[in-house]
């Protein structure tokens, strides 16, 4: 559980990087998390609620005091510029979130947008001066807790987002996302006018905690992301016949539980004759008419691919179905396909992984490559700019409640390569 005492317990050993202060970060984390907290412990901050807006106005004061240009678009996206030399060029843009999911965590996100911050106070503090403008942004509705409309902000800033839309979703109160926006003296009607043309964006660098264990287990503050792998849902329907549970025997059954099952099973193998950075998840299973003791005549299954490469996670695809329609023929099933979303997945550029290495090393600091399986803003951004994400450790993999975690020196780690990258953006090549 976070406690800004426990963040700081050892704070004097923690390695001093020049423009970085430990105690700050850990200080400002804290007063972020100041909003939303639980009686377990943990934070809620749904997109446009006081809590949320209220950790926003905080930082928006930060981001003042460093002298940065701030200002909000139409649907509650907040952008600090530190200005370059030559405001023409291309700009580079780095940040995260400040919405958590309910009961979440300390640090998804909220440390994202604090490194950004201060990646930008250490090399004001450093005297360097970018040629291209720096753009930190704090994106609007990330988690999609609230509306159902995850990633929001990055998708508007990218023009994925119609402003009609905005009426479909809705929160548990009835109200919708449109109304919300309004609410806070927003204008989602002009949400095409807060979209950037990909043209302007040089780049985009975020940071934020694995939610994994790899760091942890490789003993390694840094991981350098190879690509954010894009999700492929397909339900899986088995059709055979409802029978009673104890007047039927066993051979003469078409239970579409039991070949559901063996399906299953199939997907756990498959996904390691193609990647080693695939998976598949069956997460959502129902069963008809659902009774004790019933043979299920009927077993709808939601199945969850994933693959930083989108000719394996398709082709992963491709092997589960037809698992599937070789069990249903084997057993004397029918059954039914319907696809589900379907996004291509988001790889980081070779040279922006190797200079998070390069950095990393030249600090004397493990890293390691690895995918991200969660899906993050940066791959709203990644599809139309380049873009990388720096990951930093999570204490037994905890993430999305209170027990998510990551170690004060970690966090400045993550801060001085964030900071370092930004460096090598912001300069002309």
């Amino acid at each position: 559980m976070f406690t800004y005492s426990r963040l700081v317990e050892k704070v004097e050993e923690i390695e001093q990087y020049e423009g970085i202060n430990a105690q700050e970060v850990a200080e400002k984390l804290a007063a972020l998390n100041a909003f939303g907290r639980t009686s377990e412990g943990g934070f809620t901050r749904a997109p446009l609620t006081p809590e949320e807006r209220g950790a926003v106005r905080q930082f928006i004061s930060w981001a003042k005091d460093l002298g940065l240009l701030v200002w909000e678009d139409h649907v509650g996206n907040v952008f600090a510029k530190w200005e370059g030399t030559d405001p023409a060029l291309p700009v580079v843009m780095t940040g995260s979130h400040l919405d958590t999911v309910p009961n979440g965590g300390a640090f998804d996100g909220a440390l994202g947008c604090l490194s950004s911050l201060l990646a930008i106070k250490r090399l004001q503090r450093l005297g360097f001066q970018p040629e291209r403008s720096i753009v930190l942004v704090v994106f609007l509705d990330e988690e999609g807790s609230r509306f159902g409309h995850g990633l929001f902000g990055s998708q508007a800033i990218m023009g994925e987002v119609k402003s009609d839309r905005l009426k479909e979703f809705v929160d548990d109160s009835g109200l919708d996302m449109y109304s919300a926006l309004e609410q806070f003296g927003y204008n989602p009607a002009k949400v095409g006018d807060s979209a950037w043309d990909p043209k302007q964006i040089h780049s985009f660098l975020e940071l934020h905690i694995e939610q994994g264990k790899k760091l942890e287990r490789a003993g390694a503050p840094i991981g350098v992301v190879s690509g954010i792998a894009g999700p492929s849902w397909v339900n899986v329907t088995f059709l055979g016949q409802t029978d009673h549970a104890g007047n039927t025997p066993m051979t003469e059954r078409t239970d579409a539980m039991v070949a559901c099952a063996e399906w299953i099973v199939e997907v756990e193998s498959l996904p390691a004759k193609h990647s080693d950075t695939a998976v598949a998840t069956v997460g959502k299973i129902q069963a008809f008419p659902n009774g004790t003791n019933v043979v299920a005549g009927k077993v709808s299954a939601d199945v969850d691919v994933r693959d930083i490469q989108k000719e394996t996670r398709d082709a992963l695809l491709e092997d589960i179905v037809g698992a599937a329609h070789k069990i249903a023929r084997k057993r004397g099933l029918t059954i039914e396909i319907k696809p589900g979303i379907k996004v291509d997945p988001v790889p980081v550029p070779q040279d922006l992984q190797d200079a998070i290495h390069e950095i990393s090393k030249s600090n004397e600091l493990k890293s390691i490559t690895l995918p991200s399986g969660a899906g993050h803003d940066m791959m709203n951004l990644g599809k139309y700019t380049r873009g990388a994400m720096i990951f930093v450790p999570s204490k037994n993999g905890k993430s999305h409640s209170p027990e998510e975690w990551t170690d004060l020196g970690d966090c400045v780690r993550g801060i001085l390569v964030l900071s370092e990258l930004v460096r090598i953006e912001g300069s002309l090549k």
